[in-house]
């Protein structure tokens, strides 16, 4: 798929690249007549400007770390990720989404999650829990993050499988739109990244790509029918739901749910987005979900006190509810897709 997609927007076909790095070229011509939704326009916009100027960094020239990552198959894979969710567990797999900072509902404002946030106590905290993984934003402008925060929860986690054996997935979580920065975070000891389909829409497929032959997992974020559509057909088998629609900053309850019916079976799928209850928590296990990523809640004593209450939950096969377009309520999920989608347990 990769070297198909190069080979279409290939400038000069004489050009003897490698097929990611084809890819990485040209990628810009696939984002003519595209626009990001709403707050998205803006950020994306923001992130291609940060991404030009990582092309000037030593690690980006020709003989750069980065570059290289992207020149070659990776000689192996990664499956931390998946093999920590599990497949069709029986207890809920729980995540943390570790930032000091979260986009606001305007372009430039951003909310206070965690300003004092120091990643490497907050992955021990992790560990000690037995969390199924973590999110690790990098990007500064919306999350508050820095690759040194990445660093560190590699180095943290690497210092904690020494004694322990156990080795928690680290996700570096960013705004991504270029392989250059799939290469950037497997450099810097990424088990995998977070693609939100909505912001890469044309790219998605290169960019999904690009993390297999890098050697590195995607974790897919979804809110729409039509993402989920693109992510199964692309086969992404690790898909978020997030019930915070990232065009306009604010949640849609029930979104997770809605779309559960249409989630491809063979994926492990997680739910996010305004997550603070145990009883929300139930709803997305019965709707089929196999785990939740915590964001906002997470830090303090309550973020705490609510992974307690999910671990304590009582082991069960996954099953499935029956959900019908009156389940749906407000959320818009199409008609004609609602009702092809029923299916019982």
């Amino acid at each position: 798929a990769v070297r198909h997609a190069a080979t279409t927007r290939r400038p000069d076909p004489g050009l003897p690249l490698p097929p990611l790095m084809i890819g990485a070229c040209v990628i810009a011509s696939a984002w003519l007549g595209f626009t990001a939704p709403g707050l998205l326009e803006g950020l994306v916009a923001q992130k291609r400007r940060e991404v030009e100027r990582l092309r000037l960094q030593p690690e980006a020239r020709e003989d750069g770390s980065w570059t290289l990552r992207l020149s070659y198959p990776a000689s192996k894979a990664s499956y931390r990720l998946a093999r920590s969710l599990g497949w069709r567990r029986q207890k809920l797999a729980v995540l943390a989404d570790l930032k000091r900072t979260a986009p606001g509902r305007k372009l430039g404002e951003v909310e206070t999650v965690a300003e004092t946030l120091a990643v490497p106590l907050a992955i021990d905290a992790a560990i000690e829990q037995k969390l199924a993984g973590v999110l690790v934003a990098i990007d500064k402008t919306c999350y508050g993050g820095a690759p040194a925060d990445l660093l560190d929860a590699r180095n943290r986690v690497d210092s904690a499988y020494e004694l322990s054996g156990e080795r928690l997935p680290v996700i570096a979580k960013d705004i991504i739109v270029d392989p250059l920065q799939i290469a950037r975070a497997a450099s810097l000891g990424a088990d995998a990244v977070l693609l939100i389909v909505a912001a890469c829409t044309p790219d998605f497929p290169l960019l999904l790509d690009t993390c297999t032959i890098m050697g590195i997992e995607a974790l897919v974020e979804v809110h729409t029918p039509d993402e989920v559509v693109l992510a199964s057909e692309c086969g992404a088998s690790l898909i978020l739901v997030n019930e915070r629609d990232r065009a306009t900053g604010q949640l849609v309850p029930g979104q997770a749910r809605a779309l559960a019916p249409a989630l491809p079976l063979d994926a492990t799928c997680l739910a996010t987005g305004g997550i603070t209850t145990i009883e929300q928590v139930r709803q997305l296990r019965n709707a089929g979900y196999d785990g939740v990523v915590l964001g906002r809640a997470y830090p303090g004593s309550l973020g705490r006190q609510l992974v307690d209450a999910i671990l304590r939950e009582e082991p069960r096969s996954r099953i499935v509810e029956r959900i019908t377009t009156d389940d749906v309520g407000s959320v818009d999920i199409g008609q004609d897709l609602a009702e092809e989608l029923i299916f019982e347990p």
